[in-house]
């Protein structure tokens, strides 16, 4: 058992360690600095070019440590003793290595080299290249994320990275889309109807070192953190230096049991030229309404609704009486009728919005510094929705020497969120009001239907607030020998303001207000050593790097609310008064209040020889107040080994012709994820009033504790080939993988003996297997003017059930809102849509089977379970279901496993042309193999069920659905209204809207042109530049929704969802 007590201790320990440590480096560090004798120097200046021009930021070494990068404009000046030699070194090209003996200028040329093994990436917050790592990473440089503004940074992911799959579920200002590397994680469900949705299993996010969950306090799948904002929507693009995605257990087992399902590592921009550099980003972007559903409105409704009355009912006159009888179809002089209202005009809107960013660096090795400043302001298309965000990031690094390094941030962000009268993902006033008839009038007080103004005048507005500090300091004891101590800080606050007006609240006003403060405390201490032994040669024969380190964190999180629902009127909107009438207040602090702490420690061990044979071993040991006190510590180990064949002496020859590098990788790894929370380990202590007069405390029924929850473990085999070809024109990474993931987390029914409804429990496993590849191409000759690259990637996954509760085989999860299962079954996918077959309508009675015992046809029970009468039977023009149990009745029994809601390929392509001063970029992502259930499209057909009710109507003309006996057709008789009830032929868990939703989607293209530098410079400006792009730009697919991807996790399309606007952005960017 982990102990709190022990815990906090540990962490004042920490802490006085850290100050002691902290004392002593700068006491070294200076005492070095005044003791050392310096060798006479002198200034080297001079530019760093390729064909294009100047290259900025280019590392400049002496004796492997860097002294200055190039600014801007590709100059640098250094200070070096006289026989020094410079290195020069940028991801892309070639090293150089020069000698300034007798010379104060120089003019480096360097030349192109896509080698992604020298590309320096991150692993258990440790710098390795690609040559020596051995796990699965892929990097992407900031400079790739700027085309299109966004509020979360991730988005612009999108099919960059193979097995990074990002979905933009939703188009809702200030909420990322769902994403999940490598299949899924989790089979756990809650809530149902429009309301279910899959329990989140986003990666781990590291932003400059510091670990940041961004599933805590997160709406699961619907992508929206509570009333406060994603910490990564607080992240300004233009603020991003690279992001890496780390995918196997090799590469994340160091992150621990954060990492179980990937990590994703941000680091932001830090300052590099002595001269400092003001750089101004500015993004003025128009979002547009794309495609919505399609309805039927005015005089072509009213017709429709007559046609069906008079269709249906035996009797002309008592049909007609049915009619006259009906004033909103009959009377169609009547004003309030007579209309032909276009509801989602109402809803959605083409919106103006903007983006800046200001960041100011400047420095050099010893010191720089940076200062940014970002402001992002969007209106949603929907009414009533937006997002604002302000933030101010400062970074500072001091080395006055080789062995000391002091990094500091301090980040403060506001975040201000409007989601109308929905979630994010779905917006439930827009559902409901769109779903009117046409007929009604415009919206208003007065009218039958005022949930438009519910969507339009509710005021739900969400502020965060979110400070960061972060201190990072380092010191080198002896050569090699270095000790890192990381200190950080978090505090952040969210409201949310909610008001509802008398008109659409019972007459009478509501406030609601909710207010959270949370704070956490990060600490980590690195203990690093690096040594090599030389062989008779000179050259580093056998490498060694080993790192010892410490993790230790602490969160609180609180949550109070208060609500008053007899509020005076709509225009005092406070302070809350009534507070003291239960009957119309409530308030006090939310369940959800947590506290949570954890205990990390780990070591890493890499051997190279030559940089050919490389071994890397990690372990790591996590206690957190989460799991059970019988979990004990969770355990993550991770082994790899790399085999670099390019270094291999009998490659020497091919090298030289064609092959410029080749290496297979092979990693295994365990990483374990704590399950569930403090409730679900030690139960919920509730307030069950008096007994006897005394007040009584005693634990939920609800749910039964259980000390023996266990953290879910997720193991990794990772097999890969790297290889580049040709120069480099031609360079690829092809990966194979199997991930198993047990001790998922889960809730288990109860006997009601035992006192408890239910008890979470671990006894889940579910498989993983996939194959991923990503190839890039130059498609140009070096020596070209032009630059044209071409990167294509893809992954294929497959999840298998490999394990459920008490050992059975199968497990049906029943909606009882929609009426739609999933199977859970042991060897097949995970998440089964169970659901009827449906394989087109009787064209003749005489289609419909007969029961050969009985005589009687097939037919449909009614809703609780009886047979009824002659409406039960089938007939033509209804829907052709499969017997599947041949008992010639339609019931659960006849449910099929139909469909995977889960995608099964993922993939993207990247285009980049740049000639002289212009460049084109486009990028498109496309997915295959998942089955989308179009909720949507059922609703609006069970509109038809009652011709009586004001609702929405789908235009018939746009679908083949059955008319006369003798057609054969895809739909149902719609007209039939007096038998749907009972046969309920538009029922939602039926193939007949299960469809594919594979598609292609062009995500945007990007033009760019860099004004003439000459005449930039006359004004003061480095660097102009001016661009276009448009985003979502469009999408090929068979899906009859308007977008296959605006569907929930579980692939459910429903009519509330948030579309994805189509941007038109105009980019300016300036450097001073």
């Amino acid at each position: 058992m982990i102990n709190m007590k022990n815990l906090k201790e540990i962490n004042l320990l920490n802490m006085r360690y850290i100050y002691i440590i902290t004392l002593l480096c700068l006491c070294l560090g200076f005492n070095q600095e005044l003791r050392a004798q310096t060798p006479a120097k002198k200034t080297v200046t001079g530019t760093v070019s390729d064909n294009q021009g100047g290259i900025p930021s280019v590392n400049i070494l002496l004796d492997r440590r860097a002294i200055g990068t190039t600014n801007s404009e590709g100059e640098f000046a250094v200070s070096v003793p006289d026989n020094a030699v410079l290195e020069f070194s940028f991801i892309g090209y070639k090293t150089v290595k020069v000698s300034v003996a007798g010379k104060t200028k120089l003019t480096i040329k360097l030349e192109n080299d896509n080698n992604n093994l020298k590309e320096v990436t991150v692993s258990g917050y440790v710098n390795k290249t690609k040559e020596t790592s051995v796990g699965s990473s892929v990097k992407i440089s900031g400079k790739d994320l700027q085309a299109v503004p966004v509020a979360s940074v991730t988005d612009m992911l999108q099919g960059k990275v193979a097995g990074l799959n990002i979905q933009q579920n939703t188009g809702s200002p200030g909420m990322r889309g769902s994403m999940a590397i490598r299949g899924l994680s989790s089979t756990s469900i809650s809530g149902s109807g429009n309301d279910a949705y899959l329990q989140p299993t986003s990666p781990l996010f590291v932003v400059d070192g510091v670990p940041v969950d961004d599933n805590q306090n997160f709406s699961y799948g619907f992508q929206s953190a509570g009333p406060g904002v994603s910490p990564i929507s607080l992240i300004p693009q233009q603020d991003v230096e690279s992001i890496e995605v780390l995918k196997d257990a090799s590469a994340t087992a160091l992150y621990g049991s954060r990492g179980a399902y990937g990590v994703i590592l941000i680091t932001t921009k830090r300052g590099n030229s002595k001269i400092p550099v003001i750089t101004y980003n500015g993004q003025f972007f128009v979002s547009a309404v794309p495609k919505l559903r399609s309805v039927i409105g005015g005089v072509d409704e009213r017709s429709l609704r007559i046609a069906q009355i008079l269709a249906s009912d035996t009797s002309y006159y008592h049909a007609l009486g049915l009619i006259n009888g009906t004033p909103f179809i009959a009377d169609s002089l009547n004003a309030y009728y007579n209309n032909s209202t276009n509801w989602q005009s109402y809803f959605y809107r083409t919106t103006y919005n903007q983006t800046h960013n200001l960041n100011i660096a400047g420095g050099d090795p010893s010191f720089n510094y940076k200062v940014n400043f970002g402001y992002f302001k969007q209106k949603g298309i929907q009414e009533n929705t937006g997002f604002d965000r302000s933030t101010l990031r400062m970074n500072m690094q001091y080395m006055p020497n080789q062995k000391f390094k002091l990094y500091a941030t301090i980040n403060g962000a506001l975040g201000k969120q409007q989601k109308g009268s929905g979630n994010g993902l779905f917006n439930t006033g827009i559902a409901t009001g769109g779903a009117s008839s046409s007929l009604l009038p415009s919206p208003s007080q007065y009218s039958a239907i005022n949930s438009v103004l519910g969507a339009v005048t509710t005021d739900n507005d969400n502020k965060t607030i979110d400070l960061t500090n972060t201190i990072e300091l380092k010191y080198e004891f002896i050569k090699n020998l270095s000790l890192t101590s990381n200190f950080n800080y978090t505090f952040n606050t969210g409201t949310e303001d909610n008001f509802l007006p008398a008109s659409i609240n019972g007459d009478r006003s509501s406030l609601f207000a909710y207010n959270s403060v949370k704070n956490a405390v990060y600490n980590r201490n690195l203990l690093q050593y690096v040594f090599s032994i030389k062989d008779k040669a000179g050259d580093d024969a056998h490498n060694f790097l080993a790192y010892v380190f410490n993790e230790t964190s602490s969160s609180n999180f609180k949550a109070d609310v208060i609500k008053n629902n007899k509020v005076v009127n709509d225009y005092l909107r406070g302070p809350i008064v009534g507070v003291d009438d239960y009957l119309t207040s409530l308030g006090g602090t939310l369940d959800n209040f947590n506290q949570s702490r954890s205990v990390a420690f780990a070591g890493s061990f890499q051997y190279n020889y030559k940089r050919r044979y490389v071994l890397d071993a990690s372990y790591r040991l996590d206690g957190s107040s989460s799991s059970g006190p019988d979990a004990g510590y969770t355990k993550s180990p991770s082994i790899g080994v790399r085999w670099n064949i390019n270094n291999e002496s009998f490659m020497a020859s091919q090298v030289e012709k064609w092959l410029d590098y080749a290496s297979i990788r092979l990693s295994y790894g365990t990483v374990l994820q704590p399950s569930g929370n403090v409730y679900d380990v030690y139960g919920k202590y509730l307030n069950l009033g008096n007994y006897n007069g005394t007040q009584t405390v005693g634990i939920s029924s609800g749910r039964s504790p259980n000390t023996n929850l266990q953290p879910a473990k997720n193991t990794t085999l990772n097999f890969a080939f790297d290889f580049g070809i040709l120069k480099n024109r031609i360079t690829g990474t092809f990966e194979a993988y199997y991930k198993q993931t047990d001790n998922l987390f889960g809730t288990k029914v109860l006997a009601n003996t035992s006192g408890f409804g239910e008890i979470t429990t671990n006894e889940e496993a579910l498989v993983n297997i996939g194959y991923e590849g990503t190839l890039t191409g130059s498609l140009l000759p070096n020596s070209s003017k032009a630059r044209l690259t071409v990167s294509v990637n893809g992954a294929i996954n497959h999840d298998y059930l490999a394990a459920l509760p008490n050992g059975v085989r199968q497990s049906i999860r029943f909606d009882p809102t929609t009426g739609q299962a999933i199977l859970k079954s042991v060897g097949a996918n995970a998440l089964a849509n169970f659901i009827y077959n449906t394989k087109g309508v009787y064209a003749n009675n005489s289609d419909v089977p007969v029961d050969p015992l009985t005589g009687l046809r097939y037919r449909a029970r009614n809703g609780d379970g009886s047979l009824g009468g002659v409406l039960n039977y089938f007939r033509a023009g209804d829907p052709r279901y499969t017997d599947v149990n041949g008992d010639y009745i339609l019931d659960d029994y006849d449910l099929v496993d139909a469909g995977n809601s889960q995608i099964r390929f993922s993939g993207g392509v990247t285009v980049d042309f740049r000639y002289k001063n212009f460049s084109v970029q486009v990028q498109g992502t496309g997915i295959l193999g998942r089955d989308i259930l179009n909720n949507a499209l059922a609703s609006q057909f069970q509109a038809f069920n009652n011709p009586f009710v004001l609702s929405g109507l789908v235009p018939l003309s746009q679908y083949d659905i059955w008319k006369s006996v003798g057609q054969n057709a895809v739909y149902p008789n719609p007209y039939d209204y007096l038998r749907s009830s009972i046969v309920n032929p538009y029922r939602f868990a039926q193939t007949l809207f299960q469809e594919d939703g594979s598609y292609f989607k062009l995500n945007y293209i990007s033009l760019g042109y860099t004004l003439n530098q000459k005449f930039t410079n006359r004004y003061g400006m480095n660097r102009v530049v001016l661009g276009g792009t448009v985003n979502n730009v469009f999408m090929l697919t068979n899906y009859s929704g308007p977008n296959p991807e605006n569907v929930t996790a579980l692939g459910r399309d429903y009519s509330g969802g948030y579309p994805n606007p189509r941007t038109f952005v105009f980019n300016l960017n300036i450097e001073f």
